[in-house]
């Protein structure tokens, strides 16, 4: 069994340019003028290319081209990214099937994948932990509002101190945050930083994740990816529960 670990620093610094590389002009925002909005899906003009490239270790396979569609209803916001025949022109919502059996009935185009099955790799540790935060940033795209979900989450990197410690200051990074006293579901994990772990052809990405949304938690996702693939599944399990949390 092959283990490495990852800096939060890194992770962190990784994780905050494709925040960035994934935002959307201010024109797509809430913040445009009321008779401009319209609800509904729209093909986009964002680039994903923008997104991708923040990952070093990653690319695009050959033949494939990224199109984007934004989703707005009032304040909130999502949006989905496929990955298709490079020659395929950018349809309109209206020209795609939408997915009937998915959440908000996404267009997908003719010949469309899913982003991260047309993802390659340079077979890295560190390019499956990259994996693991474009997949999420992907998915987050195109969110406001209500449709965030991985916006206000964390990754970890050692035991959250409880409400009743003496040092109450936050960290630098603010990943560090106290909430309370935490009710624990089982053993407390003796490793916090995120990591890579590969065993036999499986290759794991392992995150330790504060979500204060709700009811404030911390769980652990673990991503598996095949050793020729850097799409994966994740299973989560729950370790801790906070007696706060972010209603929005």
């Amino acid at each position: 069994m092959k283990s490495t670990s990852f800096s939060i620093e890194r992770v962190q610094r990784l994780r905050r340019a494709a925040e960035q590389a994934r935002a959307l002009p201010s024109e797509h925002h809430e913040l445009r003028p009321e008779r401009e909005r319209s609800d509904g899906w729209i093909a986009s003009a964002y680039d994903a290319n923008d997104l991708i490239k923040v990952f070093d270790t990653l690319r695009l396979k050959t033949g494939f081209s990224p199109h984007a569609y934004e989703y707005r209803s009032g304040p909130d916001g999502n949006g989905i990214i496929w990955a298709v025949p490079i020659e395929s022109p950018l349809l309109a919502p209206e020209e795609c099937p939408g997915l009937e059996d998915t959440w908000l009935s996404p267009p997908k185009p003719p010949g469309a994948i899913p982003l991260m099955q047309a993802i390659e790799g340079d077979g890295s540790p560190w390019s499956y932990l990259s994996a693991s935060i474009l997949r999420r940033e992907v998915a987050e795209f195109g969110a406001a509002w209500h449709g965030c979900v991985w916006s206000p989450q964390t990754i970890l990197s050692r035991l959250p101190r409880q409400a009743d410690e003496p040092d109450m200051s936050d960290d630098a990074e603010g990943f560090d945050i106290p909430v309370g006293d935490w009710t624990w579901r089982g053993a407390v994990p003796s490793d916090w930083e995120p990591a890579y772990v590969e065993r036999g052809k499986t290759r794991r990405v392992v995150l330790h994740v504060r979500d204060p949304v709700g009811e404030d938690q911390i769980y652990r996702a673990t991503d598996i990816y095949r050793a020729d693939s850097y799409d994966c599944t994740t299973t989560t399990k729950v370790l801790c529960t906070g007696d706060s949390g972010v209603i929005f």
